[in-house]
């Protein structure tokens, strides 16, 4: 029999139906509005455009974790390099509309470094403009998972060269690896070895956020961008390192003495 309650769940299904999707598609002439936020450890960004009566229809999402030595930026390098990574995204958007630019911070205009990043950075185009009518923050909300954790070491000892690697999941669960290198080499392609394999080991089992601990302040420094990789010896393993970082969400670097 069809009661108050059948009509009242037609009546929602219908509304819901009749409403247009949440992301639109752009209007050709009319600019577009970008946006951009930075938090402690994410980027977030919104492209939208004007529909009328003050509303604003939403066009494209843009989130990403903060990855290494990223964490560490001050507050303008990080809204700079989510201006960049949006540009980058969004380069087809941005050729073809005017870009009003919504930050809490300017990134055109502030020259503020201390790092010198910032600096050389590229033009941004003329006919953007910049205010601070930003959105709530919780548009731009990105749950921060809790990392895994992972420990690494190796050494080369007369006996030979071992590695270890002991991974801490989200329920504090222990694994722990160790086994012996088939070759002798230096301590730093000791560790670096302990290194790869811990990542190739979190990878396998589909671990997306990871915190690492090493007592290689060279490798952590370098795998953190803060250090040139000098030795030709490393090279190799520090451009594997970076590719295997790449593959996850995000990768916190942390030397322990």
């Amino acid at each position: 029999m069809w009661d108050e309650a059948y009509q009242n769940a037609f009546d929602i299904i219908k509304k819901y139906l009749l409403n247009p999707p949440v992301l639109g598609a752009p209007i050709p002439g009319k600019q577009v509005i970008l946006y951009i936020t930075a938090q402690e450890r994410s980027l977030g960004a919104l492209l939208a455009q004007e529909e009328g009566k003050g509303k604003k229809r939403a066009l494209y999402y843009l989130s990403r974790t903060l990855v290494g030595i990223e964490v560490n930026y001050s507050s303008i390098e990080k809204i700079c390099l989510a201006l960049f990574f949006n540009i980058d995204k969004l380069r087809h958007y941005m050729q073809a509309f005017t870009v009003h630019l919504v930050a809490k911070a300017d990134p055109i205009n502030d020259k503020r470094t201390s790092t010198g990043r910032l600096s050389n950075r590229p033009p941004i185009p003329s006919n953007w403009k910049l205010c601070e009518d930003l959105l709530d923050d919780e548009v731009f909300f990105m749950e921060i998972m809790e990392p895994w954790t992972m420990y690494f070491d190796g050494a080369v000892r007369r006996s030979g060269a071992r590695v270890g690697i002991i991974l801490i999941s989200l329920e504090k669960h222990m694994l722990s690896y160790s086994f012996a290198l088939a070759k002798l080499c230096s301590n730093n392609v000791a560790k670096y070895q302990a290194l790869l394999s811990g990542f190739q080991m979190a990878l396998e089992i589909r671990v997306s956020f990871i915190k690492i601990y090493g007592d290689s302040k060279l490798i952590i420094n370098q795998l953190s961008l803060k250090y040139d990789v000098k030795h030709e010896d490393l090279k190799p393993y520090f451009s594997y390192a970076r590719q295997l970082m790449e593959r996850f969400d995000s990768v916190m670097l942390e030397h322990v003495p």
